[in-house]
């Protein structure tokens, strides 16, 4: 469910059981990701007890979520999840307490904790890791920051078709893994894919890499995404 969906939509999930069935089971791939690298080893549904635990921490972030208070869903949640795992790992005295990194978590939120305690240092400090990160994951390919905001189309109906063609670069798993085999995109087949004109997506290459990458990567990057794909889907023409 993207973030920018009205609040309408969280009070039907907190409200309707089998809306909020549908969208747990939708969500387990995120909580599954989230889980597993707070544990720093991969986890398996119906054998890790810690997927059980972060996913009563998702169904948890729905009650306690409020959506115009300018902090994503599933940031919320995967800050949630983590505190959740860190309670768990002390009570069973697992090893992996130490290796649960709660300085980047914030040790002082509660697993209880409303949406008016995420603090804003917690959504800085979460801001941050994302963006270290992805600065990390530009300049394997070559990119940069700079290199997205100049290449960036002035006009919405230019961003919405380069956008286009990064989501179907990023979900064709041919296609996405030939960029990360690469590092460069397989225009010629991206072409044949989207019928959009090759001119136009050379001129967009960086910008179609760039944002692929965010979007291939969605779980790691969720302020990033929201930022970049709700303003591509909302801008106006310039």
């Amino acid at each position: 469910m993207p973030e920018w969906e009205d609040q309408s939509t969280w009070q039907r999930l907190k409200e309707d059981s089998k809306a909020r069935e549908d969208f747990l089971a939708k969500s387990q791939m995120f909580i599954c990701h989230v889980a597993s690298q707070a544990c720093f080893h991969f986890l398996e549904w119906g054998r890790d007890e810690e997927l059980s635990e972060a996913l009563i921490a998702f169904n948890e972030a729905i009650d306690l979520f409020i959506a115009d208070k300018g902090v994503p869903f599933l940031a919320f949640a995967r800050l949630l999840i983590k505190r959740r795992l860190i309670d768990y790992h002390r009570k069973q005295r697992s090893q992996l307490t130490n290796s649960l990194d709660q300085d980047d978590i914030g040790r002082d939120i509660e697993i209880h904790l409303s949406l008016n305690e995420f603090k804003e240092k917690e959504q800085n400090r979460e801001r941050a890791a994302e963006i270290q990160q992805f600065t990390q994951a530009l300049a394997a390919v070559n990119l940069t920051f700079q290199d997205l905001v100049a290449a960036s189309p002035k006009h919405r109906d230019s961003r919405e078709t380069l956008l286009r063609a990064a989501r179907e670069l990023a979900f064709d798993k041919e296609l996405w893994a030939h960029v990360e085999r690469t590092g460069k995109v397989p225009m010629q087949a991206l072409a044949l894919k989207t019928q959009i004109h090759p001119k136009v997506l050379e001129r967009g290459r960086k910008y179609i890499l760039a944002v692929a990458l965010l979007i291939a990567n969605q779980h790691d990057y969720i302020y990033l995404r929201e930022y970049v794909i709700s303003r591509e889907k909302g801008g106006e023409n310039e």
